[in-house]
């Protein structure tokens, strides 16, 4: 059984972050044109989506925040790689 521990300020908002970084990249995924920055934001994203995860380990709600934020970021990653070679 797992224990609720609580999260310090710095783990939420990392958290917070890779969530905002996760959905900001697939929105400009989607609506940009230009494949390359979508790359690029997609896989910064997905660097800072998966630090925040290793950071949040102890916490899950904390956890499941920043995997939300990788996973946009893969979708962003599939849109631009589709744009890029489709």
């Amino acid at each position: 059984m797992q224990q609720h521990t609580t999260s310090s300020t710095s783990t939420k908002v990392a958290c917070y972050i890779s969530l905002f970084a996760g959905i900001s990249s697939a929105v400009y995924a989607f609506v940009a044109r230009n494949p390359e920055t979508g790359l690029v934001f997609a896989i910064a994203a997905i660097i800072m989506g998966g630090l925040s995860d290793i950071k949040a380990r102890k916490n899950i709600d904390d956890m499941q925040v920043a995997t939300a934020g990788v996973f946009m970021a893969f979708v962003a990653l599939a849109v631009t790689l589709w744009q890029m070679y489709n």
